[in-house]
């Protein structure tokens, strides 16, 4: 199929009752969709019926001030019968009971939101090759101070702020040495020692004997850097570290243990192995009833700090079936199991796709969902149950949901973003597109966002689902070379500004490597 087709394909499925995102039913399933401010896919509302009304008008006016409208016995329809003809833009809909005559009896709700453009038939080429690319991001990492300084001290940089988070960013930076050794063979050695150096520095920093989170690497971390202030590390990232020290956010070691496991391969050094092996065994030691975890725990006393359960198949499940694979042992595979379980129970059903970032605090249902878990599952369900087609069906209902809340094809939504007080608000006509929004709590667009959703869309293509999924993967792909600097950085957020461009995350960068990295297999 040619783009025009492609695009094509991606219109109606964008305007079918059939292909669209799972609502919620009265007294039934909930609407995921209460703080949602976008849709790409036909989307339908929870409004209250009046009772004794059976008739309800929909009226929606668009940008340009046109009115569609549609009846239906329902106040909370699907917006089928006009959401074709409603053109990219702010919409504005208002929902009425009618009398028998036809008139209007009263208001039953209003909503006004944003209508996304689909995949279009024209994105932005790629700027160079992917795996090109991929290299030099790698050497502008190579290039930098922090990472130098690995190399150099065998210690974290004292003035990089983000080293207070040390499992996540350590985790990221040595599965990302790993690869840059893999691609650039001669650049092996350099990117073998700072890997090295890395991981065996978070092993020492790492608790043991009688505590209660023992041979867990830490989430926060602020000893790297005894004066803050004489180092110039006072951030907006390290008063995060500084208010969250003492906890520990439980998705985070098993992060730091995948990043193990690919060590010891690399290595053949089976101090790694065993590293993963006791941050494996708490997992299975202190899986709860429902097969998930308490998302943050007190280091001092172990005890869960909140009632929110991670969100495990982005981290958790990844790691159990990494382990097993390395080791034999079926508890591994069970506990992966029991917490696949535990979404497919509780997550799945409601579709609370819960945010958790270190930098961000446990949230109430739907007030900041994210597009990672659902592409986690989505690839999971895609990898391992592609011979059923009720589980691919699954699949691609889940990336339809992170297409239509978190990726911009075309213009993004007008409206401008609450950042916090140190920074500016965000112009969205100064966004780079397309590109994927990370979460609703920062609802901009993310380099890594972009590549772990490009990554979902591949897997599906993988699975045999068509092509339309490899165009939205390569689309995607290409416009992580289309930001690139010409000095080999791909920022963090695409927002193109001072404040953004400062505000650069390297973890997020080594993601987009990874993607590129793959997708050069599949590249045009």
């Amino acid at each position: 199929m040619n783009r025009i087709e492609l695009a094509k394909q991606a219109f109606e499925e964008c305007s079918s009752q059939e292909t669209t995102v799972r609502y919620g039913v009265k007294r039934g399933a909930p609407f995921w969709n209460v703080e949602s401010l976008q849709f790409m896919y036909v989307p339908a509302f929870h409004f209250t019926a009046i009772r004794g009304f059976y008739r309800y008008r929909y009226e929606a006016t668009d940008e340009t001030g046109k009115v569609h409208t549609f009846e239906s016995g329902d106040c909370c329809s699907l917006l089928t019968p006009i959401w074709a003809d409603l053109p990219e833009g702010v919409v504005r809909l208002r929902v009425a009971a009618l009398n028998p005559d036809g008139s209007e009896y009263a208001t039953v709700g209003a909503r006004t939101f944003f209508r996304l453009a689909p995949f279009p038939a024209d994105t932005p080429p790629a700027a160079r090759p992917y795996r090109e690319s991929a290299v030099m991001a790698y050497r502008y990492a190579m290039s930098q101070s922090f990472v130098k300084h690995w190399l150099k001290y065998g210690e974290p940089d004292p003035t990089y702020d983000l080293n207070s988070y040390p499992s996540k960013m350590i985790g990221a930076l040595v599965e990302a040495m790993l690869s840059y050794a893999r691609i650039c063979p001669e650049d092996s050695a350099d990117a073998m020692k700072v890997a090295v150096s890395a991981a065996d520095y978070l092993i020492r920093i790492t608790p043991r004997g009688d505590v209660p989170l023992a041979d867990l690497p830490p989430t926060y971390y602020l000893d790297f850097c005894p004066d803050p202030e004489k180092y110039g590390v006072i951030s907006p990232n390290w008063h995060a570290a500084q208010a969250h020290n003492g906890t520990m956010m439980m998705i985070y070691p098993s992060r730091a243990a995948r990043m193990y496991l690919q060590l010891e391969q690399a290595t053949g050094d089976k101090k790694y192995l065993d590293e993963a092996l006791r941050i494996g065994r708490y997992y299975v030691d202190t899986i709860e009833p429902n097969g998930s975890w308490y998302l943050v725990r007190s280091c001092k006393t172990g005890e869960r700090l909140t009632d929110n359960f991670i969100s495990p198949m982005d981290d958790l499940v990844p790691f159990m079936m990494a382990l097993y694979e390395r080791t034999g042992d079926p508890v591994f595979r069970e506990t992966g199991e029991r917490a696949v379980a535990y979404v497919m129970k509780t997550q799945l059903p409601t579709y609370n796709w819960e945010g958790q970032f270190e930098d961000t605090p446990p949230s109430a249902n739907y007030i900041n969902l994210t597009h990672y878990a659902p592409t986690a599952l989505s690839s999971y369900l895609a990898k391992y149950h592609a011979d059923d087609p009720a589980s691919l069906e699954l699949a691609k209902e889940l990336m339809r949901f992170v297409e239509d809340q978190f990726v911009v094809w075309h213009r993004p939504n007008p409206w401008r973003h609450p950042a916090p007080d140190n920074l500016p608000s965000y112009d969205t006509s100064l966004w780079h597109t397309p590109a994927a929004l990370e979460q609703y709590g920062w609802h901009v667009p993310i380099d890594a966002s972009t590549a772990c959703v490009a990554m979902g869309f591949l897997e599906l293509y993988k699975a045999g689902c068509g092509e339309l999924y490899l165009a939205k993967a390569r689309a995607l792909t290409d416009q992580l070379t289309v930001v690139q600097h010409e000095d080999g950085k791909i920022p963090t957020h695409w927002m193109n500004t001072e404040d953004a461009e400062k505000n650069f995350w390297f973890n997020c960068m080594f993601a987009s490597c990874r993607a590129l990295e793959i997708m050069s297999e599949y590249e045009k």
